[in-house]
């Protein structure tokens, strides 16, 4: 008989007392008076017999759904361990009934598990095996010795290194500020550069189109526009975001360019135009990669989606060639962003969701259906731990994707949300009648909601050191439209009027570039051996993604710890897979120094070590 049947028949036992009347139960859990297994400290909670003082208080408004909460007749879902647990691998939520006015047991719930070597994520934390398996990487119970950076051993953040939320060993990653904010002027085909300092309009451009309606700063502080040209051919422009970068195309000897909300004709900070795609595929999405060219010379190639063309399509960032053509077939890319990684995230308006990571020259696009009841999106933003969060434009909600447990989760917002950005440990998120939510992240939720009256239609949203950036359509005078600018600490607002009924989204600031990488660190971990000073030393295995750097694997051994200082590394190779073997010919006995050193191939890429395993053999008895 299913659980939730027994619980139920139980219930209506309870309700009279038992089938002879003398057992008083009131929580099912076979104590009570009268009852054949005793008393019951707490009649209405069947996880508390005995010892009720000693046993701390529920907190049922952490978790209304807590073992002997006080619940209205029904059913609820529950589930008694961690949420992000929760439909991660196995682990699933169970059922409670209320019984007379408190919720019973949790019956039916999948809860994660001590981790074994068995192929299965039993702990439910997006992992397998880990810290289960033998130095050699497998479910190889004789291959005996040493693990660095799982278990007992864990990976510890150095001067130039750190730990991802799974775990690995990576680099440091260095956030950076922007300092000003690009406005895509839909209804006059022109650009607005603000300075985030003043607070003013100190450039207005000619956006190379018609229907400029996606910008992205890139990481020289340049501004990308693309201009949807609907019936036409697509394309895109950059403009110098510094006056030292602009070109004195026509040698006058000085620099011809707007200043204010002035369009100059031949403007010389405009540094490229480029078509893109076909005939009325309408360029939207738009992202920049890592990518800075020889000794830094760009600041990183942009990545167009075609939304009629349901493809991407990767350019030059110095000549505006196509470098790459990605087909996506049913894939309208409506929002583009690149996680710290080099992993490219897009959306799609219905529902879909798109990786590919840019340093896998085999790598093909990964398309995901988001199961959520209501599926119409519009923004995409990438959070400090690579999740992505998602806004609803018909739905009302903001939803954050966790790429390594596959978990969604929701929560509900101010209506018509439209364009996101992260910043620390919250996201920002506009509303189309002319307001501004903070969501804190962990645990999902709305902090704060901000009013930036006058402006109406907000669509797009940047982060700046000072604060956040809201392009809104509707505020300015006439058709002009206004760029915000709300300090959340203070909810103070200042207004900048841009010009006429910007529609624009992206990265208006540069924030979602998130910062970049160092470009090497190090790390080194001493193996002991046997306990009696006779290890043979076997076999090297190192677990590793090169994410576009390098990994490389050094080892040194000496007779003793303190013999290790005057003993040289010597480098065996590199790692860049979920096994690399290295053999040990290396003397019986003393003690080795594994060194990983980790160098990054661009700004928006890093090596990410899981495990380091070291094989060894010990003498037997005699």
């Amino acid at each position: 008989m299913p659980r939730t049947l027994v619980l139920l028949c139980a219930v209506l036992l309870a309700a009279c007392g038992g089938p002879s009347g003398e057992c008083i139960d009131l929580d099912v859990d076979g104590y009570g008076p009268g009852c054949a297994l005793g008393d019951d400290c707490d009649d209405t909670n069947a996880l508390r017999i005995r010892g009720c003082e000693d046993l701390p208080e529920l907190d049922c408004s952490a978790d209304p759904t807590l073992t002997g909460c006080p619940c209205l007749p029904g059913t609820a879902a529950c589930y008694d361990a961690p949420r992000e647990t929760s439909g991660v691998a196995m682990c699933q939520p169970g059922v409670a009934i209320c019984i007379n006015q408190h919720w019973g047991l949790c019956g039916g719930a999948v809860l994660p598990a001590s981790e074994r070597c068995n192929g299965e994520d039993d702990d439910c934390d997006g992992d397998v095996d880990e810290g289960a398996t033998s130095p050699c990487g497998g479910c190889t119970p004789g291959c005996i010795g040493g693990v660095w950076g799982e278990g007992a051993d864990p990976f510890e953040a150095g001067a130039d290194t750190d730990v991802t939320a799974r775990g690995r060993l990576t680099l440091r990653f260095e956030e950076t500020s922007r300092q000003s904010v690009w406005i895509a002027n839909s209804g006059e085909d022109t650009v607005s550069h603000i300075d985030d300092a003043t607070a003013r309009e100190v450039g207005r451009y000619v956006s190379g189109g018609s229907e400029p309606s996606r910008v992205a700063v890139d990481y020289r502080g340049d501004a990308w526009v693309t201009n949807r040209t609907f019936g036409g051919v697509g394309s895109v422009r950059k403009i110098a975001g510094d006056l030292e970068r602009c070109v004195d195309v026509d040698e006058s000897g000085s620099i011809d360019t707007s200043e204010g909300s002035e369009v100059v004709v031949g403007d010389e900070c405009v540094l490229l135009t480029a078509a893109v795609g076909g005939l009325d595929e309408v360029p939207r999405a738009l992202a920049i990669d890592g990518n800075l060219g020889v000794d830094g010379a760009t600041g990183g190639d942009p990545w167009v989606g075609l939304y009629e063309g349901q493809a991407i399509v990767h350019l030059d960032a110095v000549t505006g060639a196509v470098r790459r053509r990605i087909e996506t077939p049913e894939f309208q890319p409506y929002a583009l962003a690149f996680d710290r990684f080099g992993v490219l995230w897009g959306m799609s308006k219905d529902g879909y969701l798109l990786s590919l990571d840019r340093h896998d020259p085999d790598a093909e696009p990964l398309v995901r259906e988001i199961p959520l009841a209501c599926f119409s999106l519009y923004g995409l933003a990438i959070d400090g731990r690579d999740r992505v969060v998602l806004t609803g434009f018909e739905c009302d909600q903001v939803t954050l994707y966790d790429p390594v447990t596959d978990r969604y989760q929701s929560v509900s917002t101010p209506p018509s949300v439209r364009g996101a950005v992260v910043r620390g440990a919250f996201a920002y998120v506009a509303h189309t009648d002319g307001r501004l939510s903070e969501i804190r992240l962990d645990p999902l939720e709305v902090a704060q909601t901000f009013s930036l009256a006058p402006a109406l239609d907000s669509i797009g949203v940047g982060a700046t050191e000072r604060g956040l950036w809201v392009a809104s359509g509707v505020g300015g005078p006439g058709d002009d439209g206004l760029a915000t600018r709300v300090d959340p600490s203070t909810g103070d607002v200042v207004s900048v009027v841009v010009g006429r009924t910007p529609h624009t989204q992206g990265d208006l600031t540069g924030a979602k570039l998130l910062g970049a990488f160092v470009p090497e660190g190090r790390d080194a971990r001493v193996f002991e051996g046997c306990a009696d000073d006779a290890t043979r030393w076997r076999s090297l295995h190192v677990s590793a993604v090169a994410g576009g750097g390098t990994v490389s694997v050094s080892v040194r051994h000496a007779a003793s710890t303190e013999g290790l200082a005057s003993a040289a590394f010597e480098e065996r190779g590199e790692a860049d897979g979920p096994d690399v073997v290295f053999p040990l010919d290396l003397p019986e006995g003393g003690v080795v120094e594994v060194e990983l050193v980790l160098r990054a191939g661009s700004v928006d890429g890093a090596p990410r070590v899981r495990r380091v395993g070291i094989e060894w053999q010990c003498p037997g008895p005699d």
